[in-house]
């Protein structure tokens, strides 16, 4: 737990070293550490990991946004992904799907979002849950 927890400390602390990468908290059910990595001005990778201390467990998530503009600095994205995680000692693979807008505020280098994160659950057993409503708060190196 403590080696992913490092790995995505050191990866997101070299986002500042690179243009255009989102770093920040996603909360929602729990507490996320949020990774956003650009792929051209429409599309990009979400990685978010979350410590659920009274649940006892982890969870990372990754999900391929495609983002839309709605006006000025306003955007949509949709994405999908997979979810891999530990709760009440069970390892836990899910497919996932994301729908939110965000707000890159102009002349400042922050983001904040809305998003809906729901879930298939495929191990240990199948199922669908809603997840949360997450709000997101992230700052934007580069552009």
């Amino acid at each position: 737990m403590k080696k992913i927890v490092f790995a995505f400390v050191l990866v997101a602390l070299s986002a500042s070293t690179i243009n255009a990468q989102n770093l920040g908290v996603r909360i929602g059910w729990g507490g996320e550490l949020s990774y956003q990595h650009p792929f051209g001005e429409k599309n990009r990778l979400e990685l978010d990991l979350g410590m659920y201390s009274f649940e006892g467990g982890f969870s990372l998530a990754g999900v391929y946004h495609w983002v839309n503009q709605l006006q000025g600095d306003f955007n949509w994205y949709i994405g999908v992904g997979a979810g891999i995680g530990s709760w009440e000692d069970h390892f836990r693979l899910s497919a996932l799907g994301q729908f939110g807008v965000e707000y890159n505020f102009p002349g400042a280098p922050f983001q904040i979002s809305l998003d809906w994160r729901p879930g298939l659950l495929i191990v240990p057993e199948i199922g669908f849950w809603s997840s949360s409503i997450g709000l997101g708060i992230r700052y934007r190196f580069g552009k």
